[in-house]
């Protein structure tokens, strides 16, 4: 059996009574390169009382059939930062495994889709989610922006992140690239979503004034659309 567990959002003491009930018969496994995760591996294990073995993209993209056999004879689980689900390659996973009838159990924690109702817009509000991506390629990010406000929708805008590689865009960088393309203008209103999860913080600004703050990582922007009056009023006391 396969069990896909979620780390929630900020470090080890977000793990759930029912992950580490599960994981007390199974084979771990670990991945740190979907998301940020600030916790401790060392005081991870301790929690479990287990050994876990860290994955890299290569094992669970490349060489998935490996991982998804090992499942077949044994009761596997893969710790992932967030949810199990928020990530497309853990859907793959799931999916590899249900293709070759492996039983597949999601223990669920907190991501950043249901967190961000914490800065006061109404989730259901939401229009399509894009990433400002390392690349600079930004013609997904300008149609998903495009769209939404059309139909009067929120925008969340995830900053791209390469873990192997230790790069992280900043906040600064990520306006300073939406406005390069024209995406927003100096004077847009926009919500910076930091530390989710943990000491979080919310910044309401124009593009102008977030560019002036220190917004510590991990963060996402918010693009508001047409907002309710309770949603107005909520940003106002930020």
């Amino acid at each position: 059996m396969l069990y896909l567990i979620g780390l929630g959002l900020n470090d080890e003491t977000d793990l759930t009574l029912k992950a580490i009930e599960a994981v007390k018969k199974c084979e771990c496994f670990i991945e740190l390169y979907t998301s940020v995760w600030k916790g401790s591996l060392e005081n991870l294990k301790e929690i479990i009382k287990k050994d876990i073995k860290i994955l890299n993209r290569k094992d669970l993209e490349e060489n998935l059939e490996l991982f998804i056999e090992n499942a077949k004879e044994n009761d596997v689980a893969l710790f992932v930062p967030g949810d199990p689900l928020a990530a497309t390659t853990h859907i793959d996973i799931v999916f590899e495994a249900k293709r070759r009838k492996i039983p597949v159990k999601i223990i669920h924690n907190a991501s950043i889709f249901s967190a961000i109702g914490e800065v006061g817009l109404q989730l259901y509000k939401y229009g399509k989610v894009a990433t400002v991506p390392l690349s600079g390629k930004m013609k997904n990010v300008k149609d998903a922006v495009k769209r939404n406000k059309r139909l009067g929708l929120h925008t969340l805008l995830l900053l791209d992140i390469d873990l192997e590689n230790n790069i992280f865009m900043k906040v600064l960088d990520a306006i300073k690239m939406l406005l390069k393309k024209k995406v927003i203008k100096e004077t847009d209103q926009i919500i910076a979503f930091s530390n989710a999860g943990g000491d979080s913080e919310i910044y309401y600004d124009s593009a102008r004034g977030l560019k002036m703050k220190e917004i510590e990582n991990p963060a996402v922007l918010i693009i508001p659309g047409r907002l309710h009056f309770r949603e107005k009023d909520f940003l106002e006391v930020i």
